[in-house]
């Protein structure tokens, strides 16, 4: 795969700059939150910190991501679309921080949030067919998929975050795909390419003080935010959402089999558990930064491999990412079964 020529300060100086601007904001958000007594408390058996963690960290990555958009980018249709429907989603996310809102209140609000982007063309208008060709959606069915892809990730970076590092990390990994994906010669977004380099850097300066043991978190409105990013990007940088979906395979599958766990079990497919995969790994007795750099490395292994391939290849990697996932599943059930 060939990549398009484009100089390296028009991605280094968007992502130094997201990156410098989190670094710095990130201790004074902490500091607010502090003051305010505004702390994630461990109260719930799903929660693994063991001490009040102050959260509202979104705030840091959002200031990072859209002033960086705002001082680099000259005016694009597309931009205001993703400029306003992240700060609608960290917006929601950041009232859920506060409020703990109603779960229906919340898809609601996410549903309103992405229908932005449409509004200003950001849309899966195709498909490519595995056998050939492409396959153009019909008036209609293109702003459904549209919706459900962005709901879709929103909700599973927001999942990702239960243990220290791993929702900023996996964001990083995936905005880095992008990028990439971004400069292929087949795509040609190197806009795109830089916003994506935003997001990279946002989400790697707040893995700063993220990782493990983390001094604070992002919260709602964070995991929202790159959620809603990198969603966006996957549908800009030419439709190539078949890559971030490989990208971000293990994490979407867990998500979707704990939607259908939960509904089979008779409850709230919203209810919180401590079922996703993360969780089982830590209760396994694998410490929060193993199992965090183990599911990094599947993400980016996974990531390079759809990077990489065409389209029957993609089918059999996500074959595989579900394989994968059952085969973790059952044999951490096993151990725990075992282990007294």
């Amino acid at each position: 795969m060939n990549f398009i020529a484009v100089h390296w300060s028009e991605l280094l100086w968007p992502a130094v700059v997201a990156f410098g601007i989190v670094l710095v904001a990130t201790p004074l958000v902490k500091q607010l939150a502090v003051q305010h007594r505004l702390f994630d408390l461990p109260t719930s058996a799903r929660r693994v910190h063991t001490q009040p963690i102050p959260r509202l960290g979104g705030l840091a990555i959002f200031l990072g991501i859209m002033l960086t958009l705002l001082i680099f980018f000259q005016a694009d249709p597309r931009l205001y679309g993703v400029f306003l429907g992240g700060t609608a989603f960290f917006a929601l996310g950041w009232l859920d921080d506060l409020y703990d809102l109603a779960p229906p209140v919340k898809l609601f609000g996410q549903f309103m949030a992405a229908s932005i982007p449409i509004l200003f063309g950001i849309t899966i208008s195709n498909l490519t067919n595995p056998f050939g060709g492409i396959i153009l959606l019909a008036p209609g069915w293109d702003i459904v998929l549209t919706l459900i892809w962005i709901l879709l990730v929103v909700n599973t970076i927001n999942f990702l975050d239960g243990l220290d590092g791993l929702a900023s990390g996996v964001s990083a990994i995936s905005a880095a795909a992008l990028m990439g994906l971004s400069l292929f010669t087949i795509v040609n977004q190197p806009d795109t390419a830089a916003w994506a380099a935003v997001v990279l850097g946002a989400a790697t300066a707040f893995l700063v003080y993220n990782w493990h043991p983390a001094k604070i978190f992002m919260g709602d409105g964070g995991s929202h935010l790159l959620g809603f990013m990198i969603a966006t990007l996957a549908i800009i940088s030419g439709g190539k959402v078949a890559t971030a979906a490989l990208v971000l395979g293990l994490p979407i599958v867990d998500f979707v089999w704990s939607l259908v766990r939960r509904v089979k079990s008779g409850r709230a497919p919203w209810s919180a558990d401590r079922e996703h995969l993360h969780h089982l790994l830590f209760d396994l007795g694998l410490g929060q930064r193993t199992v965090v750099a183990l599911i990094y490395l599947l993400t980016l292994g996974f990531g390079l491999a759809a990077l990489a391939s065409g389209t029957w290849l993609k089918l059999i990697i996500l074959a595989v990412v579900v394989l994968v996932l059952a085969g973790i599943i059952r044999l951490v059930l096993h151990f725990k079964q075992v282990t007294p």
